[in-house]
């Protein structure tokens, strides 16, 4: 019994397909080369490198910095959204003053916290600010230009 699409459909296995036994494979066609492929790669990774990486760790140096400045005096917000101030540090740690009234305190590492609201340190400098620009204010009125315009 003879199947002709048996057949057919072999020779065209064969022609298409694996190659037969005692036949050499033919190399598929090389594209561009490895290279080609990562291209776009490399640009969504400097992509996200200048808009999530790089501006989050300068933010946290900055951070770092002011949490190592921060002195006796200062007032702090933790991690936990504990707001106080600072009444005793050491090295590693700070006491913390959260209520006045009952003078509770509280003790926490320095990373614990988050945000130096406002330092003992800028504080005096926006003080002095003030002054400096209150005796600018009490000057001779010489010193101001006169309007142009309608009044």
């Amino acid at each position: 019994m003879h199947i002709p699409w048996l057949t057919d459909f072999v020779i065209f296995a064969q022609q298409n397909g694996a190659p037969v036994a005692g036949q050499a494979a033919e190399e598929a066609p090389q594209g561009e080369g490895g290279f080609g492929m990562f291209v776009p790669l490399i640009g969504i990774f400097l992509i996200f490198w200048f808009l999530i990486i790089r501006p989050q760790s300068k933010q946290r140096k900055e951070r770092d910095i002011k949490i190592k400045a921060a002195r006796k005096g200062d007032n702090v917000v933790t991690i936990g959204g504990v707001y106080g101030k600072i009444v005793k540090e050491t090295e590693l740690d700070v006491v913390l003053e959260v209520d006045k009234h009952s003078k509770t305190r509280i003790q926490f590492q320095r990373t614990a916290i988050q945000d130096v609201i406002n330092s003992a340190a800028a504080q005096e400098d926006s003080e002095s600010r003030e002054e400096s620009d209150v005796e600018a204010e009490s000057g001779s009125e010489a010193d101001v230009p006169p309007m142009i315009g309608p009044e």
